[in-house]
Parts: structure tokens; sequence; C-alpha cells
């Protein structure tokens, strides 16, 4: 017994140092919302329109730095159909968000809620990121692929330095991405995800090119020892959920 309290207190005390690892430094909060099927259309014409607006004061009246929408491109009941990405540039300020969520849960007004729910949120923090010189959101296509980590998070810190990153950074040359982002939770281990990654493609024909500059890019990898450790190690570091495709909700 002694021996399984001491266990439970220190993934405890682990995950209290991941949460506060950046301090009053940045953090991001993800929201995920699902719908009805036959609520799906409605949800996504109201978010186009006045529910982005609604994010898009918000941030002007500063209660976050930055913010993305994502609407899922397909109907996959397994996934969300919604994805929200507020960036704060101090974790306090997290507080202002929270004091919106009194009356609006995930950002939602009553006749949002009425179409769709607000079902999950995660504290997380931006490890890695790179952009293209210039990007166009509107024409953008994305893919967010959660994992669950199968080692410790400095284990999977190494493991993307040598394995994902050069990859990525290929994938951006070849100016298939435009942008991509890296984000560890705050407190994992567990469901809905460890680590999420966001890639962000410049377009529709660029998404639809992503296995054949997925594979020049690797090959062209795979001369470099390091990288082909850490690819033949990766199916022991982390296992891939549901991956999404989306677009961008914008404000008019």
């Amino acid at each position: 017994m002694r021996q399984t309290v001491a266990v439970v207190l220190a993934l405890l005390a682990a995950s209290s140092v991941r949460a506060q690892e950046k301090g009053e430094g940045p953090t991001t909060l993800f929201l995920t919302y699902q719908c009805k099927p036959e609520r799906r259309a409605a949800f996504r014409s109201h978010m186009a329109g006045l529910g982005v607006g609604r994010f898009e004061g918000w941030r002007k009246d500063g209660a976050f730095k930055d913010y993305l929408v994502l609407f899922s491109s397909y109907v996959n009941e397994a996934t969300w159909d919604m994805l929200v990405r507020l960036d704060f540039a101090r974790y306090a300020d997290t507080e202002r968000w929270a004091a919106i969520e009194r009356t609006m849960p995930g950002g939602l007004s009553a006749e949002a809620l009425a179409l769709c729910s607000p079902v999950a949120s995660n504290l997380a923090d931006l490890e890695w990121e790179a952009a293209a010189p210039t990007r166009d959101p509107s024409r953008a296509r994305y893919v967010v692929i959660p994992y669950q980590l199968l080692v410790g998070v400095p284990a999977y810190k190494e493991y993307f330095a040598a394995y994902v990153k050069p990859q990525f950074d290929g994938w951006l040359a070849e100016k298939a991405l435009t942008w991509y982002g890296g984000y560890l939770n705050q407190h994992p281990p567990g469901p809905p995800w460890d680590a999420l990654l966001i890639l962000e493609y410049a377009d529709v024909a660029a998404l639809a090119r992503r296995d054949v500059v997925k594979d020049a890019v690797r090959k062209r990898l795979a001369a470099d020892p390091a990288w082909k450790k850490a690819s033949d190690a990766k199916l022991e570091v982390r296992r891939e959920e549901q991956v999404v495709l989306a677009e961008a909700l914008l404000a008019r």
C-alpha cells in the first residue's frame, strides 16, 4: 500500500513539474466541441459569422494574445467537430478566459450551445514551431495529430529533435507546409493526448501531395544515422491517435 501511494505521489509531482515548466511564461488552451450530425452545418455557419466574431472581439480586448478556430473537414463521431486554440502571453492571463467561461461555456452563446457542446479543455505548452515567410490561413488545410507518449517527456523531446523536426522543416522547405506547431499537455499522462501536432498545409493541392513530399524528405534523411535510429524506434516512443483534417474559420 505504501509503495502504491508513493508511486501515485511521484506521478502527481511529475505532472505538477510539467505544468509549471514555463512558470509565468506563455501557455495555450485547447477546447474541443462535438455536435450531432444534424446540427453540424448550422453550428459551422454560426461560428463562421457571430461565433468567430466573438473570439476576435475577445482578442482585441486582450482576453488572450491570439487564437485559431479549426472546423473538421469531415464528419467523424470519434473525433471533434471544432477545435479552438487560445494563446496566452502569461499563464495568469487564463483567469480572464475562466471568467468568460462562467457565463459562456467554451465561449459559446446560448444559441450556439443549442447546436453544439464543448467537451474538453486542455492546457498545453508550445514546444516547437516554425513558419514559412508567407502564410494564407484562408487557403490552408490543417492536419491535427494527437499522440499518447510511451516514454517520458525528456525522451520525447529528444525523439522530436532527432526525427520529427527534420521532417517538418523539410516539408516547409518543399513549400508543402506553411507552419507547424508541436504542443505538450501540461497535465499528462492519459487521454485525450500527451502531445499534439498541428500541420498547416499551404492549400488543398499541398495536402494532396503530402505523401510524395513526405517520402522524398524521408529518403534524404535516411542517410543520417541519428534520424534512422529515431525512425526505427518511433513505435516505442508514441502512439498515434485519430488524425483530423480541418479548415480555419476566420474573422471577417
